[in-house]
């Protein structure tokens, strides 16, 4: 049973993610909640107690309720698997093959190869010894600028 909402993230005007107490992350449109104001929807936040999706302070939903709607998102493996697919791109981009890029990095092909197949999560130093040759860093955005 979900006790409480850790954090709420409104990704736009119609998207909002939940992270809930027991690590699951829900995603939900102002049309799930049965929101139809748009600001009451830009108004969403936790409750004081982090028990209720409060809006426009005076309308919300419980916790227990909310955890029931929604579509799971798994932020963490569909980042990853972004930022991977990113890098082979721009490894592609600039006319790198995976062995020169290894080369410069001092990381095997082999290594490459599976960071870029999503086989293998990379330590954040491999990531940046790979972003640097190709004139890259890694940044945090926010979740919104990110969708």
């Amino acid at each position: 049973m979900v006790n409480c909402i850790i954090a709420v993230v409104i990704l736009g005007e119609n998207s909002l993610v939940t992270w809930f107490d027991d690590g699951v992350s829900k995603r939900y449109t102002a049309k799930d909640l049965g929101i139809d104001n748009a600001d009451d929807f830009a108004s969403a936040h936790i409750s004081a107690d982090s028990t209720m999706l409060v809006w426009n302070n005076a309308e919300g939903i419980s916790a227990q309720d909310l955890y029931e709607l929604g579509e799971v998102v798994n932020y963490v493996e569909n980042e990853k698997h972004h930022l991977l697919k990113t890098l082979s791109e721009i490894r592609r981009e600039a006319s790198f093959s995976q062995t020169r890029l290894g080369e410069a990095a001092g990381i095997r092909q082999s290594v490459i190869s599976r960071i870029e197949g999503c086989e293998i999560s990379p330590q954040i130093n491999t990531l940046l010894k790979l972003l640097a040759p190709l004139g890259k860093t890694l940044a945090i955005v926010d979740l919104k600028d990110s969708e």
